[in-house]
């Protein structure tokens, strides 16, 4: 079961085997990698308790102010990133995703753990619908949302 050590610097461990079910269902593509990554690195409940990477502002009234709210841990999220950047550079037939495609499999990642979905499952309708969960314009659907999945958040 062996741990595999990601980046030399980081104190970012994942299982063997695990890194063999990412990179072997990752099609060689940089965000799919990641998408496992983050799912083996962080846990369902740090994704959902985050705000994501902290890069978005939320507005006060949406009633998301919870002090649980934080954002994931940029030791974590920073290895992460590094580490895609240097597969994808030593591995050239595999996709290298951009900044902004980085950042979004983050904030899918959140989004998914906080509808309760597993991370790697690609229910994706377009891919915006998960982002509403980040728009501090749209409480009621995070009101609604929050009644469906019982937690009375």
């Amino acid at each position: 079961q062996g741990s595999k050590q990601l980046l030399n610097n980081y104190p970012v461990y994942i299982t063997s085997k695990q890194w063999d079910e990412a990179v072997n269902s990752s099609k060689k593509d940089g965000r799919r990698l990641l998408r496992y990554l983050i799912r083996f690195v962080f846990t369902t409940d740090e994704l959902k308790y985050s705000c994501g990477l902290g890069k978005r502002k939320r507005s006060v009234q949406s009633g998301e102010t919870g002090p649980e709210r934080r954002p994931l841990d940029p030791v974590k999220v920073t290895c992460l990133r590094e580490f895609i950047r240097m597969h994808c550079t030593s591995n050239p037939d595999w996709w290298m995703p951009s900044e902004e495609q980085i950042n979004k499999v983050f904030s899918d990642a959140v989004g998914h753990a906080r509808q309760g979905r597993a991370v790697g499952t690609f229910l994706h309708n377009g891919g915006s619908y998960y982002e509403g969960t980040e728009h501090p314009g749209s409480q009621d659907e995070v009101f609604n949302r929050g009644m469906q999945d019982g937690s009375g958040d």
